[in-house]
């Protein structure tokens, strides 16, 4: 029954939505599976799922075993039938990833690009986004669009870059930085877009401090399945707290901020290798990379313990490092953090990052995927 004072068209398009929708959530479903669910008359159903059908969303997927009648075809949505795109930009290398539109990757890609906010770095961009397209024999009708994730506070309005010290690129503006990249872009904060790709993944998730351990340290905090942004764009950015007033001197211009401990480049540093040969020597026992990481783990429990107080929330550990991060480090990590606090930890409060440094690139094109599903 159409809702007072809705017009035909109005109801068809929710009834549109809601079939869509069902067939979406279950998988696999039946016609007369979506009449009893949806309440919807059989006729209301066959129509909508032949347009359906006719725009390549959905398709017959085969049929359920006979219960004495007739087999009832299997219904399921098109995964591929939209694609949506992300990247993520780093100083010197740009993800790339597709996504269908269960946000599973069916693509994926790595390549140096040193970042200039440039037209030459811009048109290097588009040929990478260009290529990536084309060898993904991905058609214009697929793409939902691309989403950038890079360094930096981005303006309220997702228009430019308001504060990015990182890659000096404080200003930049999406328009430029999209200017050859041939399909429609938004762009995000890198640290925003890792915490949406874990909302994706983790559909029972609610509250989360998301910490992004890349090349420089991200920090990003999901409250009630909301990203919080806070009253400048810059709420949950745990990178620069301040754990020691005469610490190294930071990016941001303050001294001992938690960045200069605890981002990847920070690791790098302190030990003077590449993190593949660290990691590699720390397996192998090494007690100079074993005293290294000790140190390295016992800031990061130090820092997540004080948020914890705070937020009493789980705690998401994503990004590069995260990729080298083993079982032992994570429990190793949860101890340090527990024999710190003050309350009894809750259970499964510290979880590794689905995505590794591939995160920022496959959460900000998920955001595109997001918003078709409520519109389709």
């Amino acid at each position: 029954m159409a809702a007072t004072g809705m017009t035909t068209m109005e109801v068809k398009k929710i009834n549109r939505h809601n079939i869509y929708t069902y067939i979406y959530e279950q998988k696999t479903t039946s016609k007369q599976n979506i009449v009893d669910a949806l309440h919807l008359s059989l006729s209301t159903v066959t129509h909508n799922l032949k347009l359906l059908e006719e725009e390549g969303l959905i398709c017959r997927a085969g049929y359920y075993e006979s219960t004495g009648g007739r087999k009832a075809q299997t219904i399921e949505i098109v995964r591929q039938a939209r694609i949506a795109l992300g990247m993520g930009i780093l100083k010197d290398t740009v993800h790339m990833a597709a996504m269908d539109l269960y946000g599973n990757v069916i693509s994926k890609t790595r390549r140096e690009l040193p970042f200039s906010a440039d037209d030459d770095y811009y048109q290097n961009l588009g040929r990478l986004a260009a290529d990536f397209i084309r060898q993904g024999n991905f058609n214009k009708n697929q793409l939902l669009g691309t989403g950038i994730a890079i360094q930096g506070i981005i303006t309220s309005d997702g228009g430019a870059v308001s504060y990015g010290k990182i890659l000096n690129h404080t200003g930049l503006k999406l328009s430029d930085l999209a200017r050859y990249i041939p399909c429609k872009t938004r762009l995000f904060h890198d640290s925003k877009a890792a915490a949406q790709a874990e909302l994706w993944g983790r559909k029972s998730l609610k509250n989360a401090l998301v910490l992004l351990l890349n090349q420089n340290m991200g920090g990003a905090l999901i409250l009630d399945r909301q990203i919080y942004d806070g009253l400048d764009m810059h709420g949950g950015l745990i990178e620069h707290i301040c754990i020691d007033p005469n610490g190294p001197e930071c990016y941001c211009g303050q001294k001992g901020c938690l960045e200069t401990f605890c981002s990847a480049d920070s690791l790098k540093k302190a030990a003077g290798v590449s993190l593949d040969i660290f990691f590699e020597h720390l397996r192998q026992g090494d007690d100079t990379c074993k005293a290294f990481w000790s140190r390295y783990l016992d800031t990061l429990a130090f820092a997540i313990r004080n948020q914890m107080v705070v937020l009493d929330s789980q705690v998401i550990v994503s990004g590069l490092l995260a990729g080298y991060m083993n079982q032992e480090d994570f429990d190793r990590l949860e101890d340090m953090i527990i024999k710190r606090s003050p309350f009894p930890a809750p259970e499964n409060f510290l979880l590794p990052g689905q995505h590794g440094a591939l995160a920022p690139a496959i959460g900000s094109g998920l955001f595109f995927v997001e918003e078709w599903l409520k519109l389709v």
